[in-house]
């Protein structure tokens, strides 16, 4: 294992690819770890090239373990901002609803 010295072009690639959880459309793109609360960017990240010609990335902290799985795009809504303000609301429902549609559905079957 090596820490890689990894060309501007190469390293968007490397990002894209190596990181499934989330989207990087420019090695500019900032992400915060969750471990140390260190904000970056693309171009910080520690890109480490493994034999095979494998790549692996972490947090540009020193001594933070994080991997891409643990940090998150500052700039990306989060849920609850997304989510309806009374979705929690939604599995409270009262059950006897759905009884009394299903009895009325039945009522009419002949």
């Amino acid at each position: 294992m090596m820490t890689a010295h990894v060309k501007l072009d190469d390293r968007l690639s490397i990002l894209r690819e190596g990181d499934r959880f989330r989207k990087w459309t420019s090695i500019d793109d900032q992400r915060v770890c969750t471990v140390c609360e260190r904000k970056f960017e693309g171009r910080q990240v520690e890109i480490r090239r493994f034999p095979g010609g494998r790549y692996k990335m972490y947090c540009p902290t020193l001594g933070c373990p994080s991997e891409p799985n643990q940090w998150f795009n500052p700039q990306a809504p989060v849920v609850s901002e997304i989510a309806e303000p009374d979705c929690w609301r939604a599995g409270k429902q009262p059950a006897h609803r759905q009884v009394r549609s299903t009895l009325r559905a039945r009522r009419y079957r002949v």
